[in-house]
């Protein structure tokens, strides 16, 4: 019998998302067995700090990616948003199974507080840790109170609960995973509602809603059992999004999102640059062929650098720079 170390991070999420993995490919493979491994990560450890103030994408990723370069694990899974766009020589993204739900959400403490962000009451407060968000934020409702937040879903509703916060922005895919929410609009989370942000109002992060499966590049036999779960237009997507923001140098500290879908004449992307201050949203779009994923993503990032996202991506790098 078969059989292989999967390792993951011990958020609950994060062991939802890699047993979801492992179920799968022991449906696929009957004879394979799957074992998790459970590695803590410098994101997991950090919760009193801002992301943005800790450091660059891969607080959740490099321990895993270093027990899958040590032989200590056969592959790993991890939520695609938190990967850096350049992966280690050695390892390959072997397989980005099918998206889930890639929108925000908004999450009011309790019925009445508001539906979205124009309905919010004046002042309300709202946690958030990203600056995709804040920024995206504060271009719509420059007077919310956005504070820092951190933890894990469990941890932040619990705050919500409390008064903490007025509100929370969350991403659905999470929300969904743990089967906390259906995406009903409107429907509750104990005294907490959920209403979606469409991506015309607050535009995902890359690859939100995306998982993707990593493994060492020279374990064939492994590589070829995982690559049974790839989903070509998880893939296309993935690859766009992530081609855009390595083309921005982009990161958790500069606000940048993107969205790519598939429609009847292609794989349509778009991107989106803000100042952290939210004064100024730059976007681009661009629909492409999804065989040429990454050449679109490059293509839109090309565009926002041009309408002003170099300016604006400049200015955050030297705001970044001063504060060291």
């Amino acid at each position: 019998m078969a059989r292989l170390l999967l390792g993951t991070r011990g958020s609950v999420l994060a062991r939802i998302q890699s047993e979801w993995v492992a179920d799968a490919l022991r449906t696929a493979f009957p004879s394979l067995e799957v074992e998790l491994r459970i590695i803590s990560t410098i994101g997991d450890r950090v919760l009193d700090v801002a992301l943005s103030a800790v450091g660059d994408k891969g607080l959740f990723v490099k321990e895993l990616e270093h027990a899958l370069l040590a032989g200590e694990v056969d592959l790993c899974v991890h939520s695609a948003k938190d990967m850096p766009t350049a992966t280690p020589d050695g390892l390959v993204l072997a397989a980005f199974p099918v998206r889930v739900d890639p929108r925000d959400v908004l999450v009011v403490r309790q019925a009445g507080l508001g539906s979205d962000l124009a309905s919010l009451p004046a002042g309300a407060r709202v946690g958030t840790s990203s600056l995709r968000r804040i920024s995206q934020v504060r271009h719509h409702r420059p007077d919310l109170q956005l504070i820092d937040v951190r933890g894990n879903v469990d941890t932040r509703m619990r705050k919500l609960a409390s008064g903490q916060y007025d509100a929370l922005i969350l991403a659905a895919a999470g929300l969904r995973r743990l089967g906390l929410w259906d995406g009903t609009p409107g429907a509750q989370i104990g005294e907490a509602v959920v209403y979606p942000l469409e991506p015309a109002v607050m535009l995902p992060a890359v690859a939100q809603g995306i998982l993707a499966i990593e493994t060492r590049a020279d374990d064939e036999a492994t590589r070829t059992l995982v690559e049974s779960l790839d989903n070509p237009a998880a893939r296309a997507a993935a690859l766009a999004e992530r081609a855009l923001l390595r083309r921005l140098e982009g990161g958790c500290q500069i606000p940048v999102a993107a969205h790519a879908v598939m429609t009847d004449t292609g794989m349509h992307l778009r991107g989106m640059v803000g100042t952290l201050d939210g004064s100024t949203l730059v976007f681009a779009e661009q629909t492409g062929d999804p065989a040429h994923a990454e050449t679109l993503g490059v293509a839109v990032a090309e565009e926002l650098l041009a309408r002003g996202g170099d300016t604006i991506l400049t200015a955050i790098r030297h705001q970044l720079e001063a504060r060291r």
